[in-house]
């Protein structure tokens, strides 16, 4: 009488063989994975940061708005990676069209940014033009403008 083999799992070896197989990949797609992951981020807190300047330009339509804030133009300072509007504003500040318009707290994701660039609304009384310009802002990942980037 013959014995017959079960050969119905997987030797140790081809086991080890699999996972050893499997963490080389992980190892060289992960960082790649990371690098998408930051580059995604980077351009939704540029999206944010176009989002607020173009939101200011609107609410500068106002006239209310731009009385407020005269030639003397203003700054939308942010509180570290964040940009907290105060919705309970009077009506017709800029603080409040843009707690209107974008929410009231615009949060900065990628680790680019350290702290999010200062957004600045400059009116030209003469022309009666409206300038928004964000410091720091970032058009590439790993690409910094030292210059006024205007929206």
């Amino acid at each position: 009488m013959k014995k017959e083999m079960n050969n119905k799992g997987f030797s140790l070896v081809e086991l080890i063989v699999v996972i050893a197989i499997m963490a080389v990949l992980v190892g060289v797609l992960a960082p790649q994975f990371l690098r998408y992951v930051e580059k995604s981020r980077l351009q939704k807190d540029n999206s944010a940061i176009a989002e607020i300047a173009s939101a200011a330009k609107a609410a500068m339509a106002n006239e209310n708005v731009y009385d407020n804030i005269g030639t003397a133009g203003t700054s939308i300072t942010p509180a570290s990676k964040a940009y907290n509007f105060n919705a309970s504003a009077t009506a017709g500040t800029l603080e409040y069209e843009l707690a209107q318009t974008v929410g009231t707290n615009v949060r900065l994701t990628s680790k680019t940014y350290t702290t999010a660039p200062t957004i600045k609304v400059e009116v030209d009384s003469t022309t009666k033009t409206v300038k928004v310009s964000a410091d720091g802002y970032i058009e590439e990942a790993g690409t910094t403008t030292t210059t006024t980037k205007v929206f």
